[in-house]
Formats: structure tokens, C-alpha cells, sequence
């Protein structure tokens, strides 16, 4: 049986987190509707995103500045639903280091995941 879960998060960035969702394959707008389960729930998100049959969805808990829940039925696909927070977690640290260099007059020689999974950034600044 399958019903929205949500999953409280750290992600605060909005912007960050859209350019995450964008780099991971994802149509993404402002606002929508994620539903689900056999009963049709529906739950109002303020980011939606999209790829292929699974449609994600992110809610602040509060407040402007309080972090995201993700939002979504998972279809009872646990492993599903631990890679893709996963992913999404790990490409959303990668673009918020890459935003706090650049703001710290850091350029970017080279910013990748390896074949270990692991992500190397290497930065540059001149004095």
C-alpha cells in the first residue's frame, strides 16, 4: 500500500536546492501538488519536481528560513527512496560548497564525483 511520507531534511537554500534537483535530471517548478496512495491524498509543496514517474515534492516546515521536507509517495520502494535522498543530498552539498566559494572570490578548477562516489572540488583564489 502506498501513501505520502515526509522526510524532514536540512536543505534550506531554495535556490541551491533547485539547481540540485535540475543537475539530478529533474523538471522543476514553483509550487504544485504531490498526491498518492489509494486513498488520493494530496499535499500542497512549494517546489515540484518530476522525472519519469516520480514526482517529488518540497515544503518548508515553517517559516522562510526553516528547512524543506521532501514530500512524495515512494510506492513502498524503500531502496527507491533511500538512493534518490541520497542523491539528492549529496548533489545539494556539492552545489552549496560551490556557491560559498564563488561568493568567497573562490574559482572552480574542477568539481566532479569520482568513481568512488566521492565528490572532488578543487579552487583556486588569487590574491
Amino acid at each position: 500500500m502506498s501513501h505520502i511520507t515526509k522526510i524532514r531534511t536540512e536543505l534550506k537554500d531554495g535556490e541551491v536546492l533547485g539547481k540540485t534537483l535540475l543537475k539530478l535530471g529533474y523538471h522543476v517548478k514553483e509550487g504544485g501538488v504531490v498526491s498518492g496512495g489509494y486513498s488520493g491524498a494530496r499535499q500542497h509543496v512549494d517546489i515540484l519536481a518530476a522525472i519519469t514517474e516520480q514526482t517529488i515534492g518540497f515544503k518548508r516546515s515553517g517559516v522562510d528560513n526553516d528547512p524543506y521536507e521532501i514530500i512524495a509517495d515512494w510506492n513502498g520502494n524503500r531502496k527507491k527512496q533511500e538512493k534518490l535522498v541520497n542523491d539528492i543530498f549529496q548533489t545539494y552539498s556539492q552545489e552549496k560548497v560551490v556557491k560559498a566559494a564563488r561568493l568567497r572570490g573562490y574559482s572552480i578548477i574542477r568539481n566532479h564525483t569520482n568513481q568512488n562516489g566521492q565528490i572532488e572540488i578543487i579552487l583556486r583564489k588569487v590574491a
